[in-house]
């Protein structure tokens, strides 16, 4: 299908950064190799800066949409598994959003700006797909819900400063916003001015690091690019690509929706099931969170990857065999979802589902990619800043 090509509102700053571009719905920077380094290298400098100094993400193409009315808590409850009425204005929340089979369909932010008011951050590529989920349930099973919804994604520029001096970056920056950890916590909202720019700015990371999205008319964007990188340079910020991001998420165990997760995937199988269940109220496929097969043994559930020999690469796809040193034919136990080399770790690491998993670990499986067979240790998924503590900065 022929599809016009989409640009970041700062495309030609991320040109004049050599940045290597891939097609992901948009024209997005993968990484930025400066002379003499391969892309791996350009990769693994991105993510080190990040955890030691700081970094800027491009992620104007993050879903951005509107939702407003008197009853837009309501129906935003009825769409997640978490609890949006609970949830007080200038506060954000992570949410799962399932189709009637109780298949994750979909993951995200959404803040509530005032108690009408709500931005939903869908993923990038689902934003189409979750803002047409809306207007059929509004249109066609809820039309007594008083709510309107607005896709302003391209409205919007949006720039993530990451990275332990992310603080002193938007400073340096200008903004009559406090940034403080007691004004500003992880999770919450503020709308003002930075480097002279209307606003919004949201406490939320991707990456496990103190983390601040800026959100500008998407008319700014470059200029906002152009703002950031120079206010960064004392204190070593880096333009930071899509395949940084992947490494930085896949260290803290970040789920990765559509990556992590199939067309069978449940909350109970991305370590979710106890916040699917203790919702009181009800929501699109939580009835189907019941049924036997949903509650199965031998369910595929999120886990951590270590390889026993450290730099032996991992790549999605290898099916997992019981036991050490297997060979086909034998019924997989599950596959690796994502892995990298982590240069914060120095080793590869990698996420997987595996039947039964969350109780298997520490077992040792082999994994059967084509040709290659190596053994690996079932850990946990989290393997950097176990205890959050970062976030909390």
């Amino acid at each position: 299908v022929n599809a016009p090509r989409r640009y970041l509102p700062a495309h030609y700053v991320h040109q004049r950064l050599d940045a290597r571009f891939a097609d992901y719905g948009w024209q997005r920077p993968d990484c930025y190799p400066r002379p003499g380094e391969s892309n791996q290298d350009a990769i693994n400098r991105e993510a080190i800066t990040v955890r030691t100094h700081a970094g800027v993400f491009d992620n104007s193409p993050i879903g951005k949409l509107e939702v407003r009315g008197p009853d837009a808590a309501e129906f935003l409850n009825r769409l997640y598994i978490n609890n949006v009425l609970s949830l007080a204005p200038g506060r954000a929340r992570y949410g799962l959003m399932l189709n009637e089979n109780g298949v994750i369909i979909d993951d995200g932010v959404f803040v509530r700006l005032a108690e009408d008011h709500f931005l939903v951050n869908p993923t990038s590529g689902g934003v189409g797909r979750v803002l047409s989920m809306m207007e059929e349930w509004l249109q066609c099973e809820w039309p007594d819900l008083r709510v309107i919804v607005d896709d302003t994604t391209t409205h919007w520029a949006n720039f993530t400063v990451a990275g332990t001096r992310a603080r002193e970056v938007l400073y340096a920056l200008g903004t009559d916003i406090d940034l403080a950890p007691g004004a500003l916590p992880h999770m919450s909202v503020a709308t003002g001015h930075v480097a002279g720019l209307a606003a919004r700015v949201v406490r939320v990371s991707f990456s496990c690091e103190l983390s601040f999205e800026i959100k500008v008319e998407a008319r700014h964007g470059g200029g906002l690019l152009d703002a950031i990188l120079q206010a960064g340079e004392p204190f070593g910020i880096t333009a930071y690509g899509v395949e940084a991001l992947m490494v930085l998420r896949t260290e803290k165990g970040y789920l990765h929706a559509g990556s992590d997760t199939d067309g069978s995937s449940t909350p109970d199988d991305v370590g979710w099931g106890d916040v699917a269940r203790a919702k009181a109220g009800d929501y699109i496929g939580k009835r189907s969170l019941y049924r036997e097969g949903n509650q199965a043994s031998g369910r595929k559930q999120l886990v951590g990857l270590e390889a026993l020999d450290p730099g032996q690469a991992m790549r999605p796809g290898g099916h997992l065999l019981a036991g050490e040193g297997r060979n086909p034919p034998a019924e997989t136990e599950g596959w690796i979802t994502s892995a990298c080399y982590s240069p914060n770790l120095g080793r590869h690491i990698a996420l997987a589902v595996l039947a039964d998993g969350r109780g298997r670990g520490g077992e040792i499986l082999t994994v059967c990619d084509e040709k290659l067979r190596y053994s690996v240790k079932v850990v946990p998924p989290v393997f950097y800043d176990p205890q959050t503590s970062k976030l909390s900065d």
